[in-house]
């Protein structure tokens, strides 16, 4: 009876921790979560004209990347070429990294033609450094985007907005978590993949790159 008890409360602990793991890999997911920062960092850098210069900054993002983003692993899982929408199985994103990059290129262009801030540039070129990086170790290891991603973001808020740095900080460490509890990446795919976040941000800040503003 004991043993029956003790399994069922094992049991019911480690599907309420799935769960919980669940929710914040889609909440922090890599496709989401940048355009939330991007949203905190424009409005930061632009607060006579925020919220509508922010918001103006994130539907261009969310057109030039996340939407065809979205579309190509909608369609590849549908057809059964891929085994989820978060594109788990390391030698399906082959296509996945360098299709991301040539939309973050894209969207560094724009950005610098339309005068974007400063920090806003440097996020897009931080997120293509960081798919350069992830593609290319893709080829031996996998590495958990979800950490990538999140960890960027904290870097950049704490580069332009620190006020949510914290917040964004505890997140990155969440979604690590969550990706091992998932079973999704092991420990060392998740510190790779934050390593690679703090590193695209940090080449980002230390060389200058082109802007109008």
């Amino acid at each position: 009876m004991d043993m029956g008890l003790d399994q069922k409360i094992a049991k019911a602990l480690s599907s309420r921790r799935t769960a919980i793991a669940r929710w914040i890999s889609i909440i922090i997911h890599p496709v989401a979560f940048p355009l939330f920062t991007l949203g905190i960092l424009t409005y930061t850098a632009d607060p006579a004209h925020a919220p509508l210069s922010a918001a103006r900054w994130v539907v261009i993002a969310l057109l030039l990347t996340t939407v065809p983003v979205s579309l190509l692993v909608g369609y590849q899982v549908l057809r059964g070429h891929w085994s989820d929408l978060d594109v788990s199985v390391r030698r399906q994103r082959y296509i996945l990294y360098p299709f991301g990059l040539v939309c973050m290129i894209a969207l560094s262009v724009v950005f610098i033609a339309l005068g974007a801030p400063r920090i806003a540039v440097g996020a897009a070129i931080a997120i293509a450094i960081a798919n350069i990086a992830n593609g290319l170790i893709n080829f031996f290891y996998k590495v958990s985007a979800h950490a990538a991603g999140a960890a960027m973001c904290a870097a950049l808020l704490w580069a332009g907005a620190p006020d949510w740095a914290a917040p964004a900080t505890l997140a990155a460490a969440l979604v690590g978590w969550s990706r091992v509890a998932l079973g999704r990446h092991t420990t060392g795919q998740v510190l790779l993949g934050w390593a690679v976040g703090v590193a695209s941000v940090a080449v980002v800040l230390l060389l200058p790159w082109p802007t109008r503003v």
